[in-house]
């Protein structure tokens, strides 16, 4: 595989943002924004070996400045919502922006979404690959602690994509980073993904209350409600925050290997993908409040599309005993999550 680089415009102070076109022998194509770490197009064939998009996004960087609902994006310093936007940890206290009612989200206002990463073309297992570097500095967002993260992304010749995180932090810091996609089997802006049938290897979830702040229990899936350990077709279900915007944990919790964590099959096309992760959990979200502008001059409707975020509990700040979120020094951190695509006839 190799990669090739591209002008995406610039940032209102002027710097350059720019687009990597990622392609394998079966013609499999990804494009990658250094700003925000963007995933931008993912091109995937059907049965009839007919490519399409499947991410939902904006065609230009000024659509993504404009504000989005984190189309493709990565999500840090912590995925998810940190409940009262504030913390304790090792005998001091931290202020968050509370961005999303009583809750910070997504870390902040000005999260690694939002930010312009260092791009560098390397190579490993015989490919080129897409790593991203990003230095965000102690207090940033209310955090502590300066820690330095990088994003690789690699497109293989099996039809896998794969995103591998790292990150060495200064001081102790809530982390929880992973990307935001928004799939759409059928293709990005062609219906909703109600015809979906998606697969979540979890016995069990996180309880939220009404302002979506996570509550420190874990309750077990409810047969005909949040239990999709055999596969359920999405509009066979009556979708709503308690389990379409919902964090499982997954069966094996973090591995050093990634084992399943999801598997999506889309009949209309027949495309088929199969999540695997080291992380412990996945965040099913289906685009419950999407009303958004899209690619093409199109316009996303609520259940436009589909994001499984691999990630830990995002408040293990305050509820240790839920997961491991947090980022110390000297233990750097590593994860990994594959989207393997096939088809079936």
């Amino acid at each position: 595989m190799r990669i090739r680089k591209a002008d995406f415009g610039s940032l209102p102070d002027g710097r350059k943002v720019s687009l990597f076109i990622l392609t394998n022998k079966n013609g499999l194509r990804t494009k990658i924004s250094n700003y925000g770490g963007l995933i931008v197009e993912l091109q995937v064939p059907d049965r009839k070996g007919r490519l399409t998009d499947i991410l939902l996004g904006r065609d230009l960087i000024e659509g993504y400045l404009a504000g989005h609902p984190y189309f493709g994006c990565v999500i840090g310093r912590v995925a998810g919502r940190l409940g009262g936007a504030e913390f304790q940890l090792e005998g001091g206290h931290h202020s968050l922006v509370a961005n999303d009612g009583p809750n910070c989200l997504h870390g902040g206002l000005k999260g690694y979404d939002k930010e312009l990463w260092e791009a560098t073309i390397t190579e490993a297992d015989g490919m080129e690959k897409l790593r991203l570097s990003l230095t965000d500095p102690d207090g940033n967002n209310g955090f502590p602690g300066t820690v330095d993260c990088s994003v690789t992304y690699a497109l293989f010749d099996n039809d896998t994509f794969e995103i591998t995180y790292e990150a060495n932090t200064s001081k102790a810091t809530p982390f929880n980073i992973t990307n935001h996609a928004y799939f759409n089997l059928r293709g990005e802006g062609n219906g909703d993904v109600l015809g979906h049938q998606m697969q979540i290897f979890a016995e069990s979830v996180a309880r939220v209350d009404t302002n979506a702040t996570l509550t420190g229990h874990r309750d077990a899936v409810e047969a005909g409600f949040n239990d999709f350990r055999e596969f359920v077709t999405l509009g066979h279900r009556r979708l709503v925050m308690g389990n379409a915007d919902t964090h499982y944990f997954l069966n094996e919790g973090r591995t050093k290997i990634p084992k399943p964590a999801a598997t999506v099959y889309e009949p209309e096309s027949g495309r088929l993908l199969e999540i695997l992760t080291t992380e412990p959990g996945v965040q099913f979200y289906a685009g419950l409040c999407l009303d958004d502008a899209g690619k093409n001059g199109g316009h996303y409707r609520p259940l436009s599309g589909f994001c499984l975020e691999t990630q830990d509990y995002p408040d293990s700040i305050r509820f240790p005993d839920m997961g491991g979120a947090i980022l110390r020094p000297g233990h750097p951190f590593t994860s990994t999550t594959l989207f393997k695509f096939a088809t079936r006839n």
